[in-house]
């Protein structure tokens, strides 16, 4: 029996319409994305209407920190995802089970590690980031919350981005929806009923990841999806371990970095004072879910990267980047124009206190002209990791943020300026840019494959 006949819904990306193909697995990428994102934003929304400004800027402060994590839980899951997309697309079916197998072990393993590392550094790099001290219990404990969920979360990341690599993407959304409507109903009890406070807030959204872990880690087991996992079957196989540490690691490393200069960049908001803080925390979030569409892009292309250069089609390859690429500008441009308009609309979601409203509009207005950026550097990454290739979008997010430390040190801090911030963001999403288009059109990325007879 096939997956199709048992109920899942897979996308063969090596056959059939490029443009179908690429826009019926993208789009509920991008709903997912979506769901991700008021995912994240429901602790923000609630705090900050429940709980008023220190508060949301409680949450804010540890926010770049969370993301941290989060972004490189992702990254290592999209080092399976390319495994499992080039093995799937290959036809290799014993190379896959061992796949699934050997990434559902190394979930496990990197999540300990993550979370003893952070509940270590979790106070003495909140006192480095100058979190002001008026917020720094609450921002501490919220964080605190946040990191013993990383179990959950990664298993979720890690067994989602195996799904995706054998062409579903309509599983993980609807779960994805129902634990974000779960997430958004336990804010509310526990901010809104409870009063338990920003640690309310932390609870809902590891309760939510938690069951979104072990649902998806029990769709994944059974028979759906013609490979075998079972307690027999659970071993790491080394070669393949390596191979997917090999891509997501670095993978990891590029949000690692991005989210610590992130981290670093905090220092300086923070200098601006609670109302700067608060507003920058707003920035994050609304930019955050601006570009969901240009991430889901990005993570289309890379299982479809994958499938096809493990089928060894390598002119269906060339259409499906030339899709993704003018798609991303076209979007990029379109949502930029949008978020100049409703900026101050945007803010005032999370709050009413005007002065935060103000500074949160000018920095969304000041990003808004300049996503293209962001567009084609998000497109070209999930291009060539899909082939096996992180490496260099690691090095050029190195780039990006140390442009984006320094600017924002001499344009904001040194001027006195909070603007600065916002310039030096706009500076270190070019150089990032103008360096992944290099290495597209001179680099060997397309020698990374893992399927080696293709």
């Amino acid at each position: 029996m096939t997956a199709q006949q048992k109920g899942v819904r897979q996308t063969s990306l090596t056959e059939g319409s490029v443009v179908k193909g690429f826009l019926t697995f993208m789009i509920p990428i991008i709903i997912g994305n979506i769901f991700t994102q008021i995912y994240n934003m429901a602790d923000s929304v609630i705090v900050g209407q429940f709980l008023g400004g220190e508060a949301l800027a409680a949450v804010g402060a540890s926010f770049s920190l969370n993301m941290m994590i989060n972004s490189f839980l992702i990254s290592v899951g999209a080092g399976a995802t390319v495994v499992v997309s080039q093995y799937y697309g290959a036809r290799q079916q014993d190379k896959l089970d061992k796949t699934v197998n050997t990434a559902l072990i190394l979930a496990g393993c990197v999540a300990v590690v993550i979370t003893v590392i952070w509940l270590i550094l979790a106070r003495p790099l909140l006192t480095v980031m100058n979190t002001p001290e008026n917020i720094f219990d609450d921002a501490l404990a919220y964080f605190y919350i946040i990191i013993l969920g990383t179990i959950g979360h990664l298993y979720y990341q890690m067994t989602s981005a195996i799904l995706r690599g054998m062409g579903d993407s309509v599983w993980p959304l609807g779960l994805l929806i129902f634990c974000s409507i779960l997430n958004i109903i336990l804010d509310l009890l526990f901010v809104a009923v409870f009063h338990w406070g920003v640690e309310g807030a932390a609870w809902a959204t590891i309760l939510s990841q938690l069951i979104s872990g072990i649902a998806v880690v029990l769709r994944l087991c059974g028979k759906r999806y013609n490979i075998t996992v079972r307690p027999g079957t659970l071993r790491i196989d080394k070669e393949l371990a390596v191979t997917i540490l090999a891509i997501g690691v670095p993978a990891g490393m590029q949000q690692l970095v991005t989210s610590a200069g992130s981290s670093v960049v905090q220092v300086v908001t923070n200098s601006f004072g609670s109302d700067v803080v608060a507003a920058n925390s707003t920035i994050i979030k609304v930019d955050g879910f601006i570009i969901l569409p240009l991430m889901a892009i990005s993570t289309a292309i890379t299982t479809y990267v994958g499938q096809n250069i493990g089928a060894g089609k390598h002119d269906r390859l060339k259409q499906g980047i030339h899709l993704s690429m003018w798609l991303s500008a076209g979007i990029a441009i379109v949502l930029g124009l949008i978020l100049v308009v409703i900026a101050p609309f945007a803010v005032r979601i999370f709050t009413n206190e005007s002065a935060i409203i103000e500074i949160g509009a000018t920095g969304l207005r000041t990003l808004g002209f300049f996503y293209t950026f962001i567009a084609l550097s998000n497109c070209i990454t999930g291009i060539v990791r899909g082939a096996g290739a992180s490496s260099v979008p690691m090095f050029s997010a190195f780039l990006n943020i140390g442009v984006r430390i320094l600017f924002a040190w001499i344009l904001a801090y040194g001027m006195n300026d909070y603007r600065g911030l916002y310039y030096a963001m706009i500076l270190g999403n070019f150089c990032n840019m103008a360096l992944l288009i290099l290495y597209y059109k001179f680099g060997h990325w397309r020698e990374a494959s893992v399927v080696k007879n293709t």
